[in-house]
């Protein structure tokens, strides 16, 4: 039963959220101190947000899921794990990780701060859960709640002075605009064939995406939206070089790998958008790469303020492979995807 809720968990993708507090606390580094055990209780929060809002996801959108042949492996819809259960377990999560924020308690004020950052993000999470599948262009919600929860990040180190640093605004951005990506365009084209079946109002859907037969068909103007997505992403991970340059100092190797790594996430979407058949599998492993190659660039940035923050970009790969070879027996293609 354990590696059913783990499963219900989306597992596979819990290293991303939970390093999203991890990132917010680190961009305040200039301005604050946080200690080893503080940044592993911000990955925890991190954690327990994922799975609140991920189980949500799930909760309701069950009966849409289980028009797809190929989502048997999810927990609700073989029916391992009842509905009831499910909620109980989002929830759950979610209380729990406001108890962990008692950590950083320092006074009422500041406390009540932190605290409503986090409730406000998992507002939003709620939010988006309810009416993703309902009306066109509502990622911005789920995109909403992870720029809080990196603003929540580093509030914890500095709930004084996170409003008037900047780097933490553009990370916060940065993981809001690739979220946005991964819902918008990722999550939209790995769930094309069912979405369509259960009457789904994504953008995807809206702007002619679908599949006829086995042929995936990927309309002009999505692509446009999924490149541009990218190209805004792509531009604010090297805004700081630029309008921080006095604390922000860079090495040609770091700029280098930066540029690697856009021009291969690039590629990655180029391929994912030429696709001309519907092969879960394929669109799973490519999804994964883009993922691993996208989330990499933030902490390759923040080298900049301290070498060991670049130590965080290895987390999500080695959590995706890892969770993936234990619960799915495929590193790229878990199976509740």
């Amino acid at each position: 039963m354990l590696k059913e809720y783990l499963k219900l968990s989306r597992l596979f993708n819990m290293g991303l959220t939970g390093v999203a507090p991890v990132l917010g606390a680190l961009a305040m580094w200039n301005v604050g101190r946080t200690s080893l055990f503080g940044i592993s209780v911000l990955f925890i929060i991190g954690c327990l947000s994922h799975i609140y809002g991920f189980v949500l996801n799930d909760v309701i959108d069950t009966k849409i899921d289980k028009l797809s042949k190929d989502l048997k492996a999810r927990p609700l819809v073989s029916g391992t794990i009842t509905r009831r259960k499910a909620t109980y377990f989002a929830v759950s999560a979610m209380v729990l990780s406001w108890i962990f924020s008692l950590f950083f308690y320092e006074d009422i004020r500041s406390f009540a701060i932190i605290l409503s950052i986090l409730v406000f993000a998992d507002f939003l999470s709620t939010i988006y859960n309810f009416i993703s599948k309902k009306y066109p262009g509502m990622d911005v919600f789920v995109t909403g709640a992870v720029f809080f929860l990196i603003i929540f990040g580093g509030a914890t180190v500095s709930p004084g002075e996170f409003l008037t640093t900047p780097l933490l605004w553009i990370v916060a951005f940065i993981g809001c605009i690739q979220v946005l990506f991964m819902n918008m365009i990722n999550g939209a084209l790995k769930d094309i064939d069912h979405d369509a079946k259960g009457s789904a109002n994504t953008l995807a859907i809206r702007l002619g995406a679908k599949v006829r037969g086995e042929k995936l068909i990927i309309p002009g103007s999505f692509k446009i939206i999924g490149y541009s997505i990218e190209g805004i992403r792509s531009a604010l991970v090297f805004l700081p070089f630029i309008i921080l340059s006095e604390q922000f100092s860079f090495l040609t190797w770091q700029i280098a790998l930066l540029i690697i790594l856009t021009a291969v996430n690039l590629y990655l979407i180029h391929t994912l958008f030429s696709m001309d058949r519907f092969v879960r599998k394929k669109v799973r492993r490519t999804i994964g790469l883009i993922v691993i190659f996208m989330y990499a660039t933030t902490p390759v940035m923040l080298y900049s303020l301290n070498p060991y923050i670049a130590l965080t970009a290895l987390i999500p790969p080695l959590w995706f492979l890892s969770s993936n070879t234990i619960l799915h027996s495929s590193a790229l293609e878990p199976e509740t995807m």
